[in-house]
């Protein structure tokens, strides 16, 4: 409080100092004493004459005269629209000074025009933004509200990225003041605010629209973004056939921003406002060269004819098309280099030789053996000399040649202990020696003859001399952890108790529970449209149950309750899940009973209101309600959620709502609405705004388990 020590608005917005008293539009933050919350509060002056006579009399009693009354009414019919999140809500606008002012929504965000100030959008963030501000302005459409105040200045980016829009209100007043009409014909034919400017709808002559021009001039100034065409056209005699001010003229003002945004500065030169206008009809806008992957949207955008800019629908798909492109960011040379260490990066080894397996090594040497001997004889036969002996360190025979020289040093003292390891073979009877045959006959020089290589012979050997054995080792690993799954859900299926066949201890459990209260997670629904079950029937115990005292809490519940919470069976003719700790009260004049701790309160009406006297409809019924004569009451309110239902087969509604209570603190509430049998019962639950959570909790755990007896 001490920050807002300034001027005081309407008894109730406190101003910081020094209070901010312009001659434009001025924001300025204020303190509201009344919500105790910040807010942002707008300026807008109300001169005594702007281009339309205020009558023969004057102003009236009130001290306004029908421009400043009108620019009251069209604020305040903008202000009425559906909140919105990409919306600044207004919450109040009252007239104080000579000056019309409007309290909004403080937002924790920038304006557009301060990002401007320090650099240029890109394309891509540019587009993002665009498409938040689109959102917002087809949510106006919809409701037939054309906004004719989208600027950089009225547009805010906030901290986690999104982009609002406010200044619907304040854009409403000065079109007003100016002489324009901007309440859309749907809302002045369903009434309202708007009834305070009588039978007026802007300009009814060229003489009129001429002047709202000049003034709009001289409020507006030279901002692009509110001069579209449409709206900058000179009268003519024929002015009642120029293009009307709707949905596309927000499009150009988008288009406007966009090439500002990207560029730099605007499409047109805005140093003076009549040559602003006068540009804006007679010559097209600067080519968007700068703009990138956005120019075709910018420029089909700053088209002069509404008729050939692009539909809301159809720009928010190029939007879109255009933000799912986006590049990865650059990361640059500001990026740090994560260490490493080598030690557990992996490393990258070369292919094994093709090596026989080891169990097949003394076949292909006895098989080597055997040939060479036979070689040998062979050569004997034919020279009459004795063979040649190999010489040491060297293979014999043609085992070098089938590479078995990877299996470790060569010759007769690496095949020593290997030749040892093997058993003797026993002794072969010599065979008659064959004829030597010519070498014709023989066909051709001796070849010596190799063993085949079968692939199940095959197998790739690392450098170091390892084999596949960790592949095995994995494979094992693989087969004993699925083995282990596997026997854990026997264990489940088969050893644990179930709770749901009519054996063993699960099945007493459950009798036992039936017996004394409703089962856990029977009962109604939650209130969320989920699907609703029957509460369980009682079922014979085999012990007796204990008699039930009049409001006095029962045992605690199980699992579905938790600690904190039990089943009571309340003389009124309910029971319900209330805390432990809740103290109750009542029935009062109202037939309301209540539980009461924790700064919370839940209050049961159990079928005091008959439908045949309150309807059958449980949502006109609960917004109609005594309970919530306390939400009705509060000037500063908001209801969300309601919705119908229905629970266990009866009808239903329920609601959230928030609102001010006499103290001026935030009050949270959750209400339902049953029929039963021609009964309305109400469950309500409230608490301070700061106790959501809490609330809600509370107001499930009743809900799921309230019955009337």
């Amino acid at each position: 409080m001490e920050e807002y020590a300034g001027r005081v608005l309407a008894e109730r917005y406190r101003l910081p100092r020094p209070p901010a008293d312009g001659f434009e539009l001025v924001e300025s933050r204020a303190f509201d004493t009344y919500s105790g919350q910040e807010v942002l509060v707008h300026q807008v002056l109300l001169p005594e004459v702007v281009g339309v006579d205020d009558g023969p009399d004057g102003p009236d009693g009130d001290g306004l005269d029908e421009s400043s009354r009108r620019a009251l009414a069209a604020a305040r019919s903008a202000a009425a629209i559906p909140d919105h999140p990409r919306l600044v809500q207004v919450f109040d606008i009252f007239v104080e000074g000579g000056s019309l002012w409007i309290a909004s929504e403080l937002v924790s965000a920038r304006p557009l025009a301060a990002l401007l100030a320090e650099r240029p959008l890109d394309a891509y963030r540019a587009a993002e933004v665009a498409s938040d501000v689109l959102t917002a302005l087809r949510a106006l459409h919809a409701t037939g509200w054309t906004h004719r105040n989208v600027t950089a200045s009225t547009v805010l980016v906030c901290d986690d990225g999104r982009a609002m829009l406010a200044g619907l209100a304040a854009g409403a007043a000065q079109e007003a003041l100016c002489g324009y009409d901007p309440v859309p014909e749907q809302v002045l034919a369903g009434g309202g605010e708007d009834e305070e400017a009588g039978d007026w709808h802007g300009p009814r002559s060229a003489l009129e629209q001429e002047r709202a021009r000049q003034n709009r001039i001289t409020v507006v100034g030279a901002v692009t973004e509110r001069w579209a065409p449409e709206q900058a056209h000179a009268v003519h005699e024929n002015w009642r056939l120029s293009p009307p001010v709707g949905p596309a003229a927000d499009l150009w003002a988008l288009g406007s921003l966009l090439f500002r945004s990207v560029q730099g500065h605007p499409p047109f030169p805005e140093e003076s406002a009549a040559e602003l206008v006068q540009l804006v009809c007679a010559e097209p806008p600067a080519f968007a060269e700068e703009c990138g992957p956005l120019r075709p949207v910018v420029e089909s955008l700053l088209r002069q004819d509404p008729e050939e800019r692009p539909e809301a629908e159809e720009l928010g798909g190029w939007l879109r098309s255009l933000i799912r492109s986006a590049p990865e960011p650059d990361i640059g040379v500001s990026a740090v280099q994560v260490p490493t260490d080598p030690a557990k990066l992996p490393v990258k080894r070369r292919r094994g030789e093709l090596v026989r397996r080891r169990r097949k090594k003394a076949a292909a040497e006895a098989a080597a053996g055997t040939q060479h001997r036979r070689h040998a004889r062979g050569k004997q036969a034919r020279t009459g000399r004795p063979p040649k002996l190999p010489k040491p360190g060297k293979a014999a025979g043609p085992a070098s040649a089938l590479g078995m020289s990877g299996l470790g040093p060569a010759g007769p003292a690496a095949t020593a202990p290997m030749e040892a390891a093997r058993p003797a073979a026993p002794p072969r009877q010599p065979r008659p020696s064959a004829p030597a045959r010519p070498a014709a006959a023989r066909g051709g020089p001796h070849v010596t003859a190799r063993p085949p290589i079968h692939e199940e012979d095959v197998v790739y050997r690392r450098p170091d001399g390892s084999d596949d054995a960790p592949r095995r080792l994995g494979m094992r690993l693989l087969i004993a952890v699925l083995v282990i799954l596997a026997a854990a859900v026997a264990y489940a299926l088969l050893l644990m108790p179930h709770r749901g066949d009519g054996s063993g201890d699960g099945a007493k459990a459950d009798r036992t529970v039936q017996a004394g209260m409703p089962k856990p997670g029977s009962g109604k629904s939650d209130g969320k449209g989920g699907a609703t079950t029957a509460p369980a029937t009682s079922a014979p115990a085999t012990t007796p149950p204990a008699k039930a005292t009049t409001s006095a809490p029962a045992s605690p519940s199980g699992p579905a309750l938790g600690p904190d919470y039990a089943l009571r069976h309340d003389s009124a003719g309910f029971s319900v899940a209330v805390h432990t700790g809740w103290q109750r009260s009542g029935p009062n004049g109202q037939d309301e009973v209540t539980y009461a701790g924790n700064d919370l309160q839940l209050t049961v009406v159990p079928g005091r209101d008959s439908s045949s006297a309150r309807g059958t409809d449980p949502v006109a019924y609960q917004l109609n309600e005594p309970e919530l004569a306390d939400f009705r009451a509060s000037s500063w309110s908001s209801a969300s959620g309601l919705q119908s239902l229905t629970l266990d087969g009866h009808p239903a509604a329920e609601g959230e709502y928030t609102y001010r209570n006499s103290s001026g603190q935030g009050v949270y509430a959750r209400n339902l609405a049953l029929l039963i049998d021609g009964k309305y019962h109400v469950v309500l639950v409230t608490g301070l705004d700061s106790q959501r959570a809490a609330v809600q909790q509370a107001f499930d755990k009743a809900v799921e388990t309230y019955t009337a007896h």
